[in-house]
C-alpha cells in the first residue's frame, strides 16, 4: 500500500518530540509523529484521588505493579517492563525509569527547569577532564529564553553565575520548613532560591496557574505544569500539519542509496503489522537510550557511527544520600497539605566554580534541594515506636514537621566504560532486540556524593533538624524528593542507613560516608551515548544535534550531552531541540 511521504517524521512525543513537532508544523512542514505508547486523555487518566479512595490504597493489585515503576494511581503512564525489558551487565544494577505514552515522562516529571552555566559547557577547559560542549552558553541563551517564554517557568532571579537567571514567572512561595532551611543556608554562607519549575504561578498562554492539588506525579489535568499534551501538541495540531500515530513502535531507520535517511519502519502495537513511512527528514526524540537503541538497530555497527562512539559515554546524575527527619520547631502545628505545592528550595552548586571553591579531592559539583511539611500520608509512622492513642498523638505531632534535604543533581563524569549495546539474546514483546546497560560509578562520583552528604547533614543540623532513622522500605515514600516522588520515580530499596539516607549501597554502589546509595539510574537523568562534537571523529552529533554522517537525521534529547553538568537536563534538551529545528529549517531554505 502506498504511503504518504512526509516532510519530517518525529519519533517520540516527550519534551523534545513535542517541541520539534510544534516548531516544524508551525513552519508549514507536513509532520508525522510516531509514539510507541497509548494516547492519553488527562480528564480520564489523571484522577484526583486520595490513597484511601483506591482499592489497594495506592499500592496496586498484587503482582500488577511488578510490571511498572509507578503506583496504583499513575502506572498507566509508566512503561510495562514485561513487554519492554532491558538487561544489564553482571556488574551493573541500573533502574531505568521509563514511560511509554503520549507525552512521555513529562506527564509525571519533577518540573525542575534550570539553565546550565557557561562553566558547565566549558568544563573540560577548566579541569582537563572529558570534552567541552560544541556550544557555549551564549549560543544557548536565546533558545533558553524562547523555551522559557513559551512553557512558563516560575522562579526568582539571583544573579549567580553558576545558576543563570531566566525568563521567570513569580516563584512559588516558600512554606515554613523551606523558610527555616533558607535561614540555615544563609547562616552557612550558601545562597538559596525557590526551585525553578515549569509550573505556572500565573495564567500563561491560555493555561491556568497551579492550584496546588498535589497530583503532579499522577499527571496534571489542567495543564499548569509543562507537558506536551497541554502545551506543545495542541498548537502543532491546530496548524493542520501534524498527524499523530500512537501505539506505533519504531523498529528501524531506513536508508537510501544517497546515504540519507529515507524513513522508518514501525510495528503496530496490537496487530504487529510492519509499516514503512518515508520522509525528507527523520528526527529521533524517543528518550536518550531509546534513540540510541534505534541507531544501533538500524545498521550492523550502528547508524551514524563513523566515530565508533555510539552508545558510549553514558551518564546519569548522581543520586542518593541526603537526610530525612523533622524540624522540632514545627511539631504540633496545625494540619495542612504541603505536598500540594511540591516545589522546595534549591541551593546551587558552590564547589569547583572558581579558584576560591576549587577542591583537590574531586571535580565538578552538585545542587541541593530542601523542603518539608505535611504530606498526603505519614509514611514515617511505621518507624515510630509505640501504639494506641499516645502513638497516634506522636504521629500527628510530627506529621507537619517532616523535612528533607536531598541531592538534586550531582555531576557524573563521562566514562567510556559506561555504555549501552544491543542484547544479542533478549527481545521485547514485538521481537526487537533490547538495550543492555553497562554502568558503574567512578571514584570521583563517590567523593562528590560523600561531600554532598556532609553538607546535607550540616544544613540539617543548622536548621535544628532531628534525623529520622530509615524505614525498612528506604524512606517516606511520597515525601517530596523521596523514592516514588516526581524527583526520583524509582521504587525504594530495602536496607538500613545510619543517617536516614534513602538509597542503598547494595545496588551498584559502595558503602561509605554517604550511607546508603540510590540504585544507578534513580535520577532518571540519563544522557550521552551519542555526544556532540566539533570533530566528527569524536562524536555522533554536531552542535545542532544533526548526525555528522547523515545530513537529514537529527537526534533530540539527552544524547548530545558530552557531560551532565549539575542541573536537571530537560530545559537544556528542549533548548537544543529548538536550536536544532531552526537549523533544519535553514537547511530546507538552502535547498529550495
Amino acid at each position: 500500500m502506498a504511503q504518504t511521504k512526509y516532510d519530517a517524521i518525529v519519533v517520540g512525543s516527550g519534551a523534545c518530540g513535542g517541541w520539534a513537532a510544534m516548531a516544524l508544523a508551525d513552519a508549514g512542514l507536513k509532520v508525522l509523529m510516531l509514539e510507541a505508547g497509548a494516547r492519553i486523555d488527562p480528564a480520564q487518566d489523571f484522577r484526583h484521588t486520595f490513597l484511601y479512595q483506591w482499592d489497594y490504597r495506592g499500592r496496586g493489585k498484587p503482582g500488577l505493579l511488578r510490571r511498572y515503576a509507578g503506583s496504583e494511581r499513575n502506572y498507566r503512564i509508566m512503561i510495562d517492563n514485561v513487554e519492554n525489558p532491558y538487561t544489564t551487565a553482571p556488574d551493573t544494577v541500573y533502574s531505568w525509569g521509563r514511560s511509554r505514552c503520549l507525552g512521555g515522562r513529562t506527564l509525571h516529571w519533577a518540573r525542575a527547569t534550570d539553565r546550565m552555566a557557561d562553566y558547565e559547557f566549558k568544563a573540560a577547559s577548566r579541569d582537563g577532564y572529558g570534552m567541552n560542549w560544541a556550544v557555549s552558553y551564549a549560543d544557548m541563551a536565546p533558545y533558553y529564553d524562547r523555551v522559557e517564554r513559551f512553557i512558563g517557568v516560575s522562579g526568582a532571579a539571583e544573579g549567580l553565575p553558576q545558576f543563570p537567571d531566566g525568563v521567570f514567572l513569580p516563584p512559588m512561595a516558600l512554606n515554613c520548613a523551606e523558610t527555616i532551611f533558607t535561614a540555615a543556608s544563609t547562616a552557612l554562607g550558601w545562597r538559596s532560591t525557590p526551585r525553578r519549575l515549569a509550573q505556572l504561578t500565573l495564567p500563561h498562554n491560555g493555561r491556568p496557574p497551579c492550584h496546588y492539588c498535589g497530583n503532579c506525579v499522577n499527571g496534571c489535568d489542567v495543564g499548569a505544569m509543562f507537558n506536551p499534551i497541554a502545551v506543545t501538541l495542541p498548537p502543532a495540531l491546530q496548524t493542520g500539519h501534524l498527524e499523530i500515530r500512537t501505539d506505533s513502535i519504531v523498529a528501524a531507520i531506513r536508508m537510501n542509496r544517497e546515504n540519507r535517511a529515507q524513513g522508518v519502519t514501525y510495528i503496530e502495537r496490537d496487530t504487529k503489522r510492519s509499516v514503512d513511512v518515508d520522509a525528507s527528514y527523520v528526527i529521533l526524540a524517543a528518550s536518550t537510550l531509546e534513540n540510541t537503541r534505534l541507531l544501533l538497530l538500524s545498521a550492523k555497527e550502528g547508524l551514524a557511527n563513523s566515530s565508533g562512539t555510539l552508545g558510549q559515554y553514558m551518564m546519569d546524575q548522581i543520586g542518593g544520600g541526603g537526610v530525612t527527619g523533622f524540624l522540632p520547631i514545627l511539631r504540633g502545628g496545625p494540619a495542612r497539605l504541603d505536598d500540594g505545592k511540591m516545589s522546595g528550595l534549591t541551593i546551587p552548586n558552590f564547589q569547583n566554580i572558581d579558584d576560591k571553591t576549587q577542591r583537590k579531592d574531586f571535580i565538578r559539583g552538585y545542587v541541593m534541594n530542601a523542603t518539608g511539611g505535611q504530606t498526603e500520608y505519614p509514611q514515617f509512622a511505621a518507624n515510630v515506636p509505640g501504639y494506641g492513642s499516645e502513638w497516634k498523638k506522636e504521629i500527628k505531632s510530627r506529621y507537619v514537621a517532616q523535612a528533607r534535604v536531598w541531592n538534586a543533581g550531582g555531576e557524573m563524569l563521562a566514562r567510556k566504560e559506561n555504555f549501552v549495546e544491543l542484547d544479542p539474546e533478549v527481545k521485547d514483546h514485538w521481537g526487537i532486540p533490547v538495550i543492555k546497560i553497562h554502568f558503574t560509578h567512578s571514584d570521583n562520583d563517590y567523593k562528590l556524593l560523600d561531600d554532598f552528604q556532609q553538607r546535607a547533614e550540616e544544613l540539617f543540623r543548622r536548621a535544628g533538624g532531628e534525623v529520622m532513622p530509615s524505614l525498612p522500605t528506604g524512606g517516606p515514600v511520597g515525601f517530596p524528593g523521596a523514592p516514588g516522588s516526581p524527583d526520583t520515580n524509582t521504587a525504594p530499596v530495602r536496607g538500613g542507613g545510619a543517617r536516614g539516607a534513602e538509597s542503598s549501597g547494595g545496588r551498584g554502589g559502595r558503602a561509605g560516608a554517604a550511607g546508603r546509595r540510590r540504585p544507578l539510574g534513580g535520577s532518571i537523568h540519563e544522557v550521552g551515548t551519542a555526544r556532540m562534537s566539533v570533530d566528527p571523529k569524536e562524536g555522533v552529533l554536531n552542535s545542532f544535534c544533526q548526525t555528522h554522517d547523515i545530513p537529514n537525521l537529527y537526534v533530540f534529547g539527552g544524547n548530545a550531552f558530552p557531560s551532565t553538568g549539575d542541573k536537571h537536563p530537560t530545559l537544556t534538551m528542549m533548548a537544543l531541540t529548538a536550536r536544532g529545528c531552526d537549523h533544519l529549517l535553514e537547511q530546507i531554505k538552502g535547498r529550495a
